[in-house]
């Protein structure tokens, strides 16, 4: 009995001694730093998994998630991992390690979790350490990390559309007040009421018609536009190196728009390169608009004028699009529709003001020549406020 005894305890004892390797490695957390970026088609197809499935599949695995496209500080980061661990700058991208890293969205989706499953791996720091979760200072990690469970860590998941929202709606009504006050648009809108009252003076209720009737065509081939270019942006961001620097290339395009625009206070000269609709069209432009009879016309010829106030108005609308392209396609609709109707909101007032008698086109034609300068000045020192906010990343 004694012996039996003495065989069930060394038993018990070499069970348990071989047994806490295997306990203490389901007990240590496994952790992947993954890059991702919102508006990013491939990483749309890895996100729900890395970031909701596969934690919930597996209690011990820890996501770092640095969001690269709206968060404009985590970018650097992933060159900085790069050139650490040579993982590209591709991304989806998950790296659990030196040599142990996979990027694009079917390696990911293929591999990941057998690695999890082998367990027990700790997070890859930046300088080239690891060190495991449990032992992390979450709050000293660099850039804007997020922590995948919500349940763990000090930075809990933020929803993208929501960080998209904050970041983007200061920036788009300052381009459309911008677009707003373009001397370029009310210029046309002004040329198209001069040839309604040319062709039928006694008929106020034309110079209505016809100013809503072209400015609703203006709208609608413009938020056409917007999403042109928005779609235009999206396709490059599989480029990541170049959609790393989109933002800032964007923030420059604004300072340089802004310096035209005080340009033209300051030295102003008719036709502006980017600023005002060039000379040689002008004459093409006054001949299409002058075959306007109707507010039936004007709805077409709004639609064909679009294409000669694209040269003097696009520069703020690119801007727009390259901004906003880090959403998915309908849910850009909303802002192009705040920005184009900020921005035919001076159209829709001239429009209203000829009608009910409070000026008069050749009123409104003078004030403009008058304070061209003036719209110049201010186009210019809003934008140029924008780029320079954008360019140091303070929206």
């Amino acid at each position: 009995m004694k012996k039996l005894t003495l065989f069930f305890i060394i038993f018990i004892w070499l069970f348990s001694f071989f047994s806490l390797p295997t306990l203490a490695a389901d007990s240590q957390s496994t952790c992947v730093v993954y890059f991702t970026g919102i508006g990013c088609p491939h990483c749309a197809k890895v996100d729900p998994v890395v970031l909701e499935q596969l934690p919930k599949e597996y209690p011990n695995l820890v996501v770092v998630e640095y969001e690269i496209y709206q968060e404009r500080e985590n970018a650097s980061l992933l060159y900085q991992y790069n050139e650490v661990y040579g993982s590209g700058l591709g991304i989806p991208l998950a790296i659990f390690g030196e040599d142990n890293f996979f990027a694009g969205d079917i390696p990911i989706l293929k591999n990941i979790r057998g690695v999890i499953e082998e367990g027990g791996n700790p997070c890859s720091l930046i300088d080239g350490s690891s060190v495991d979760f449990e032992d992390l200072d979450v709050s000293n990690l660099p850039g804007k990390p997020i922590i995948w469970p919500k349940s763990i860590g000090e930075n809990p998941g933020q929803s993208g559309e929501a960080t998209a929202t904050e970041l983007t709606l200061p920036k788009i009504l300052s381009l459309a007040a911008v677009d707003a006050v373009n001397p370029c648009a009310l210029a046309v809108l002004i040329m198209m009421l001069f040839a309604i009252l040319a062709f039928a003076p006694e008929k106020r209720r034309n110079i209505l018609l016809a100013g809503l009737a072209f400015t609703s065509s203006v709208f609608v081939m413009y938020l056409f536009y917007g999403l042109v270019i928005i779609r235009f942006f999206q396709l490059i961001q599989a480029l990541t190196s170049i959609r790393l620097w989109l933002y800032k290339i964007l923030g420059l395009a604004a300072i340089i728009l802004g310096i035209l625009n005080l340009r033209d206070f300051f030295r102003y000269k008719s036709g502006g390169f980017l600023t005002e609709m060039p000379i040689f069209l002008r004459p093409k432009l006054q001949n299409l608009m002058f075959k306007v009879t109707s507010p039936k016309g004007a709805f077409v010829v709004g639609a064909f004028v679009t294409v000669f106030l694209l040269p003097c108005t696009v520069g703020p609308y690119i801007i727009c699009g390259g901004i906003l392209c880090s959403l998915d396609l309908l849910e850009t609709v909303p802002w192009l529709l705040l920005y184009n109707l900020i921005f035919i909101l001076p159209m829709l007032a001239i429009t209203v003001a000829c009608y009910i008698g409070f000026t008069t086109v050749e009123n409104v034609s003078g004030w403009k020549e008058k304070n061209i300068k003036y719209l110049h000045l201010i186009a210019g020192l809003i934008i140029l406020g924008l780029g320079i906010a954008m360019v140091l990343g303070w929206v």
